[in-house]
């Protein structure tokens, strides 16, 4: 099943493979060393046993096209599919069914399993690659449920690189995909050895100007001057150093504590949370004096100072530019502009030594701030005379004026880098996974990032096919040091876990995830008709079992993953108003707190619980989330007013959830509800005729753009059907809720042929 000669015998990868093939499993394997080659075994083996078709997923577009470039190249007679979120979903229903190996990123195969249009039973085997993303509202976790949902019997391969350094961590994403056992390889093991090519680490410890000490002496004071009143107010325990890592987590204790004052006020807890926020932003400002230099730092402050002519510009920002230290900063840092930091230095030096060694070579200089990737490339773009060719290599999102790189312009990069009219790419943090980017024969890291998964990617970008060399830049009694530890030290931990996982599940194997208990069937009947089928302008056939109709925007929430989970059928369409609808009468808007708080403040939130009203008889509006505030700078008493109003004026009743679990819970509440409406309806219809009111709103509301509430103010105005055939425009629009637009609709309906 794979082309002779393509690829090459290793001892290692045959063994993983064949254990790969007896159960699901999680594969962990050093950047360079093949772990799609794994992959293609077990496809070719599996498909030769007529165990397909084969779903493979990868995070990004330039991965998917990267593992089908491979598999082409590689494997026999399969017809093979890439599909991305440029392939409509219409189109991409029938490509299901022509492809054998479907290679997808995960958010396609999630859309298309939510809305109907994949039914992943169909696939016998799935690849993931990246597995290590396997946690939290990842699709992964959601696509390999369902996946084990409709095929129990199903195999599951994971690939990565980095899972992490907690063991539980490493549990989680077997649990998370299925993985029943763990194929572990380090570059210590006997068979992975002679594979393993050099690699130089050399760091390089610079000195910071005293200039900018100064500058980080008085972020510093002012600094403390925010952690000293929160140790004062009860939020963070007292003691000489507060870690970052206890300032974050203050943020949930503050929340905790206006929870629990409630009524009684929190208004002390609430100016705990804006001083919380100030202490980060400066601690920021820190990070970049210590790690990126004056140029970097200077950018921050004068975005701060930006925001602060923004009307929606937080009380934090505003109190930290106000502060008379943070604008002595300003005024030393602007100052310093001028002066080069050590570690452009640096880096300058260790490139040049590299292209005067060779003159062919590759380099890849990582910084983690795409402020310090534009100065790096302006520094390198003045040595070309050196022979130094650089590339600024980002992102696809913009911010401000830095405008982003399309994946079109960061392929023609690629290319270009492969080619050598670039020798050294300037990258930030999309290079380090997901791409195909060449190996380099050096890798700078402008500065250490404590997380050892990164440092395993950025490092694996070199010493892929011959021996490489590593730079790590580190300014000296920085954050800098710490973060170096604290990568190694994960890096170590991480190995020592993966082997005494290896050696304990070599006797109890992962349990398989358990499913879920609570079906859609325990709530409600999913075959029995109602009277809420949906209607046939939707494109939806009455004898379709029931379901909910969730707006195309809300797809992507985690809303839509609950309800599948537990049986209910979601059917994505344009819904003009609210976000989901649960039957014909019931439609509900649903609003985390920062929607509601921009709602609010950008006068969304009247016009949208208007239309609600006029478009459904029971409209509803979900609030979902703990702090209802959302660090906005709004008055309590405006939002209070705000809800009370929605109440009072629009009769529209408001819900309040924590999270999209307990707000899917609520909307298959409401489901069970209507159906046993429904239920009752139908069984008293068989015991009484109908009135002629009730005849009149039935026929009315079959006109399109008419809801049972239009349809009854429609009765009220005209009072017979024939009247309302002879309606003009004008008429027709003074119904309340009827605009021009749907008076237009309403009398071609009565009018044409």
């Amino acid at each position: 099943m794979i082309r002779k000669e393509t690829i090459s015998r290793r001892k290692y990868q045959v063994e993983i493979a064949t254990r790969a093939l007896q159960r699901p499993t999680l594969v962990v394997l050093p950047t360079g060393l093949g772990k799609t080659i794994i992959a293609l075994i077990l496809i070719a083996e599996r498909k030769k046993q007529g165990k397909g078709p084969f779903l493979m997923l990868a995070p990004t577009k330039p991965l998917v096209e990267q593992h089908r470039a491979f598999m082409e190249r590689h494997l026999l007679d399969t017809n093979m599919i890439m599909l991305t979120g440029e392939i409509l979903p219409a189109k991409r229903k029938d490509l299901y069914k022509e492809g054998y190996l479907i290679i997808s990123t995960p958010q396609v195969i999630k859309n298309d399993i939510i809305s109907g249009d994949l039914d992943i039973g169909m696939f016998q085997t799935m690849i993931i690659d990246e597995a290590h993303r396997a946690s939290g509202d990842y699709p992964y976790v959601f696509i390999s449920e369902m996946f084990y949902e409709k095929r129990p019997e199903g195999l599951t391969l994971g690939l990565t690189a980095s899972p992490g350094h907690e063991v539980s961590r490493i549990y989680e994403v077997c649990k998370n995909i299925g993985a029943e056992s763990i194929e572990v390889r380090v570059d210590s093991d006997p068979d992975v050895k002679p594979y393993i090519q050099e690699m130089e680490i050399t760091r390089i410890k610079v000195d910071l100007s005293e200039g900018m000490r100064s500058v980080i002496g008085i972020l510093e004071r002012a600094f403390l001057d925010r952690i000293g009143k929160l140790q004062r107010m009860g939020v963070i325990r007292r003691g000489p150093k507060t870690s970052i890592k206890e300032l974050l987590g203050a943020a949930g204790r503050i929340q905790e504590m206006i929870k629990r004052a409630g009524s009684r006020g929190g208004g002390s807890y609430y100016q705990a949370m804006s001083i919380q926020a100030q202490a980060m932003k400066i601690s920021h400002a820190m990070e970049l004096a210590e790690t990126q230099g004056s140029e970097a730092l200077y950018q921050y402050i004068t975005r701060l100072v930006k925001d602060t002519g923004n009307p929606d510009c937080s009380k934090a920002t505003r109190k930290v530019v106000s502060d008379p230290l943070f604008s002595m900063a300003l005024n030393k840092v602007e100052a310093l502009r001028e002066e080069v930091p050590t570690k452009i230095i640096a880096l300058e030096r260790a490139v040049i030594q590299k292209l005067r060694e060779d003159p062919e070579a590759r380099i890849i200089a990582f910084t983690h701030f795409r402020d310090t990737a534009s100065f790096v490339f302006e520094r390198l773009n003045k040595l070309y005379e050196k022979g130094v060719k650089p590339a600024r290599f980002v992102g696809q999102a913009s911010r401000g004026n830095d405008t982003g790189l399309s994946q079109k312009e960061q392929k023609e990069i690629l290319n270009a880098f492969r080619s050598g009219e670039f020798n050294v790419l300037i990258a930030t943090s999309v290079a380090e996974e997901g791409l195909d980017i060449p190996g380099a024969d050096l890798v700078i890291f402008y500065e250490p990032i404590p997380s050892e998964i990164r440092t395993i990617q950025r490092r694996g970008r070199t010493g892929r096919h011959s021996s490489g060399k590593v730079v790590v830049l580190i300014s000296r009694e920085t954050r800098d040091v710490a973060y170096s530890f604290s990568a190694r030290d994960k890096e170590l931990k991480m190995e020592r876990q993966l082997m005494a996982l290896r050696r304990m599940l070599s006797n109890t194997p992962i349990p398989k995830r358990e499913r879920r208990p609570e079906k859609a069937s325990q709530l409600s009947d999913p075959t029995k008709p109602t009277l809420d089928s949906f209607s046939e302008d939707r494109g939806m056939k009455k004898e379709m079992r029931p379901g909910i109709i969730v707006d195309q925007r809300e797809m992507t929430s985690s809303v839509a993953e609950e309800l599948i989970r537990s049986g209910f059928r979601v059917i994505a369409a344009p819904l003009g108003e609210g976000d989901y609808q649960i039957s014909n009468r019931v439609g509900i808007e649903r609003k985390t707190t920062q929607d509601l708080s921009d709602s609010l403040i950008d006068g969304r939130l009247f016009d949208q619980a208007k239309r609600l009203s006029e478009r459904f008889e029971r409209p509803m509006i979900l609030i979902e989330g703990d702090d209802i505030f959302h660090k906005r700078n709004i008055n309590k008493n405006a939002l209070y007013g705000a809800l009370a109003s929605i109440t009072l004026n629009f009769n529209i009743p408001l819900m309040f959830t924590r999270d999209p679990k307990e707000t899917a819970e609520f909307m298959m509440v409401v489901h069970r509800k209507e159906e046993q409406k429904n239920d009752k309806k139908r069984s008293d219809h068989r015991n009484r005729s109908v009135t002629k009111d009730e005849l009149g709103v039935r026929v009315i509301s079959a006109l399109p753009g008419v809801s049972i509430v239009i349809a009854k103010r429609i009765k009220d105005r005209f009072r017979t059907i024939r009247s309302l055939s002879n309606a003009t425009l004008e008429e027709l629009m003074e119904v309340e809720g009827i605009g021009e637009k749907k008076a237009r609709e309403i009398f071609n309906a009565l009018n044409q042929e």
